[in-house]
């Protein structure tokens, strides 16, 4: 069973359509957001893990989301993160956003280990990610 991590936030007026209904590039902010604090919560925050591993960072290669139902203006959601996947070079986080005890919003983000490119440090590749990474999430 994977390392779970949930956080709380609520649908601001911002975070909103004129219908009152969630705008849905929101979900994919509170996707990353669930990102980072799940590396928070095992103790390798963004920027850290960034220093410490001497890494360029985890781009995002490519995110999907599924939605089952809606979020409005002052609700209250739950923003759940995992690692559902690691390959050898990218690793998949899966994000349910709950609303009521119901899942509002299923999400996921593939993200890369980068490293820039040796050759052209405008670039960047995908490196391999290390085993005591994948355990402290797995």
């Amino acid at each position: 069973m994977p390392f779970r991590n949930q956080y709380s936030t609520r649908v601001e007026w911002a975070d909103s359509d004129p219908l009152a209904q969630t705008f849905y590039p929101n979900y994919f902010r509170w996707f990353d957001m669930g990102t980072h604090k799940l590396l928070e919560a095992v103790g390798e925050p963004y920027d850290d893990l960034i220093e410490k591993r001497n890494i360029a960072g985890l781009p995002l290669v490519d995110a999907q989301a599924s939605f089952r139902g809606r979020c409005r203006w002052t609700d209250h959601i739950e923003v759940e993160s995992f690692i559902s996947s690691f390959g050898t070079k990218s690793f998949t986080v899966s994000h349910n956003i709950w609303n009521e005890g119901a899942i509002a919003v299923e999400g996921r983000e593939v993200r890369i280990w980068g490293l820039f490119d040796p050759n052209d440090d405008t670039k960047l590749m995908a490196g391999e990610i290390p085993e005591d990474f994948k355990k402290l999430l797995g």
